[in-house]
């Protein structure tokens, strides 16, 4: 009987050892696949993007112009293309001069701390074309020539964006805006449209910025005749002037209105 045992107990032992080869020998079947699916979807972005700092067009600000109030709103397109912020301007109390004409330079903008910052324009392309970047532009027109409340027009009175050639193109996108229109010494003819900033086709998406001066502020220089103390930064902005012929100011306070329109390509000032 025991002997008997002992043969059994062989047999088994060996044909485990068997099993064991043959499954480290055998090879996996494709049985067969699937599919399932992942899914993301983006939609453009209509609402305006709050105005950013002119020196590296992210950081959020609340921009100001000393002694006159900004009473724009943002332009929305509805596809994802906003003018989100322009300028308003200031060019101070001055001396009434009869034989002398004179160039003034607009006050800084405030950056909502106190620190002067060269005065800008921002556009935001969130549309998201699928044929990629359409581009745009915005066109100016002052609407007519600056008006005292009660001594008439300022005539011959000329104002200019970009005169002294510093304006510079600023945003965190790696697409920014490029035009030649935005290099443009723009002096202004009442009741005519220019184009001031734009984005050739290709460019232009995020947010950008067309500063009137030096991104970093070094191009501002200090006022130089502060005839009143409304302006807190103590900067001008020589980017932007008003010319005024001798003999066209009145004791009066003048006034202009300015017309910003975005278009939605290139070129249509």
């Amino acid at each position: 009987m025991n002997k008997i045992k002992l043969n059994l107990t062989g047999l088994t032992l060996l044909s485990v050892g068997l099993l064991v080869t043959g499954g480290s020998l055998t090879q996996a079947a494709t049985v067969g696949s699937t599919t399932s699916n992942a899914k993301i979807t983006f939609r453009a972005k209509i609402t305006a993007t709050p105005p950013v700092s002119p020196n590296d067009g992210k950081t959020p600000i609340t921009p100001t112009t000393p002694g006159v109030p900004n009473t724009s709103n943002p332009v929305l397109s509805g596809d994802g293309l906003t003018l989100d912020f322009v300028p308003a301007l200031n060019f101070g109390t001055h001396y009434v001069d009869a034989s002398s004409a004179h160039t003034w330079s607009a006050w800084a903008a405030d950056d909502g701390t106190g620190k002067a910052i060269p005065q800008f324009m921002q556009v935001s392309d969130n549309r998201g074309t699928p044929s990629g970047p359409l581009g745009w532009s915005v066109a100016l027109t002052q609407t007519a020539q600056f008006a005292g409340a009660t001594a008439g027009n300022l005539t011959n009175a000329v104002l200019t964006f970009n005169a002294d050639g510093t304006n510079n193109v600023v945003s965190a996108s790696a697409n920014k805006a490029t035009s030649a229109t935005n290099t443009a010494l723009n002096a202004l003819v009442p009741g005519t449209a220019i184009t001031i900033f734009q984005a050739d086709a290709g460019t232009g998406t995020g947010t950008n910025l067309l500063n009137f001066g030096a991104k970093d502020g070094s191009s501002l220089v200090s006022d130089p005749e502060a005839l009143d103390t409304a302006n807190t930064t103590g900067k001008v902005d020589p980017n932007i002037t008003l010319n005024v012929p001798a003999g066209a100011a009145k004791a009066d306070t003048y006034s202009a209105t300015l017309n910003w329109n975005l278009y939605s390509a290139p070129g249509n000032a």
